[in-house]
């Protein structure tokens, strides 16, 4: 979707919300499509069918600032089977507003279940779903009628009758493309005599497969065996129980409860994958010793006496916890491709930190990967990449010859070692 200010667009929709769809909006669908999806939801239902309005309305009215940042915020919602986009050349844009799922069917979607307990954790969830559950009955005996006994059947299928009245096929499915995953070779899988070709061939089995698979990240093969445990153990295909069983599966594979959900883009209200990046940094460098962390840097080989000496004097000397010193070494590892260079040059990094008031790795983080003017950055230039060096570097360099050679030092055996070794890492 590409914008400006002046774009005309019209909105499409056919239903008001009802208090459950806002129930279901507000709690359901908003840790997972923020603030601002959230808003822009509400915002369109309000105006006027068929009318033209230009997109300068949305970006005053929500003060979302930017048309990208409003395509960001549409794309979230487009996501999620809550907006459908559609352009004409002369036109302009036609947004079609969906309905929310309610909270029953929202939970029965393991997709957007997932990703919604991946937001608000277990707990949370748990209480949304007992908010839903009707209350038990108790000292009375149910003599509510069949269908069977209310309705007869005449010059039609039952099950296009079921499926017409109850309107089976959900419309308002999210949609999962799943190219990595090959569906004709998973249906290749299977003996059409043990399931059903028709079945494999059904869109909305095929859909399910594809955000299962998904959801849990299953090859072909993995969810031939998860389709076969379900039949076996649970003696029925029903979707729920697939979603179970690859879960369960997901969790012995991965060791983990639930998958993450991040947004591609970089994301202000939710979880984005430049934000699951920042976190596994993080939780790697609040979670090992430098001198893991040297030994994995160097594939393996344990870490030198004079490298245990440098983590020693920057633990002794500079007063930062070791998860701070952990960046540092990431960040002249790379800097100087795989060689670390003496005490020195840390120690100017360390002072540079110290008087930017640096006090967490997040802290860290965030002045690495600040914008600076074109005025304050010095590029140097190596045969693979280029850095930006620090502005004490190149004085630092013309001295570094200057210097008398000490003990802790690293040999040039040692010096040959390490470079072997990290041409295996960085090439």
């Amino acid at each position: 979707m590409k914008t400006n200010v002046h774009d005309i667009f019209k909105i499409s929709s056919s239903q008001n919300l009802c208090a459950e769809e806002y129930l279901s909006l507000t709690h359901m669908y908003l840790p997972i499509i923020g603030i601002d999806s959230y808003s822009l939801y509400i915002f369109l239902c309000t105006l006027k069918v068929n009318e033209k309005y230009p997109f300068k309305k949305l970006l005053d009215s929500l003060n979302l600032g930017t048309p990208t940042l409003l395509k960001q915020t549409f794309r979230k919602l487009e996501g999620v089977s809550l907006v459908k986009t559609y352009y004409h050349e002369q036109k302009g844009y036609l947004f079609q507003l969906l309905a929310p799922l309610s909270r029953a069917d929202f939970l029965n979607n393991t997709l957007l279940s997932s990703f919604l307990t991946s937001q608000i954790g277990e707990v949370e969830l748990k209480r949304l779903i007992d908010e839903i559950k009707l209350p038990m009955i108790r000292g009375y005996q149910e003599i509510t009628k069949a269908f069977d006994e209310v309705y007869t059947v005449k010059n039609e299928g039952i099950s296009d009758l079921f499926t017409r009245l109850f309107k089976i096929k959900n419309i308002n499915q999210v949609q999962v493309k799943n190219p990595d995953f090959d569906y004709i070779f998973f249906k290749m899988n299977f003996d059409t005599n043990f399931l059903d070709e028709k079945l494999l061939d059904d869109e909305e089995f095929k859909q399910q497969i594809l955000t299962i698979s998904y959801n849990y990240q299953l090859n072909e093969e993995e969810m031939k065996d998860i389709i076969l445990k379900t039949i076996t153990v649970d003696m029925d295909l029903k979707y729920t129980d697939i979603s179970k069983n690859a879960r369960i599966y997901y969790q012995k594979k991965n060791k983990k409860t639930q998958p993450r959900f991040v947004t591609k883009e970089a994301d202000v209200f939710i979880n984005s994958e430049t934000d699951e990046d920042t976190f596994r940094l993080l939780e790697m460098v609040e979670n090992i010793s430098p001198p893991e962390l040297l030994k994995e840097l160097n594939g393996g080989i344990k870490p030198s006496v004079s490298e245990l000496k440098l983590i020693e004097d920057l633990v002794n000397n500079t007063n930062f916890p070791l998860s701070i010193i952990n960046i540092m070494i990431l960040l002249v590892n790379a800097e100087k491709e795989g060689v670390l260079p003496g005490y020195n040059y840390f120690e100017k990094i360390a002072n540079t930190w110290a008087r930017a008031n640096l006090k967490t790795p997040q802290d860290v983080i965030n002045y690495l990967n600040k914008d600076r003017t074109p005025e304050k950055k010095t590029n140097y230039s190596r045969q693979k990449r280029q850095a930006q060096v620090p502005d004490w570097y190149e004085q630092y360099e013309k001295q570094l010859d200057s210097l008398p050679k000490k003990e802790e030092d690293l040999s040039k055996e040692e010096i040959d070692k390490i470079l072997e070794e990290a041409k295996k890492i960085f090439t």
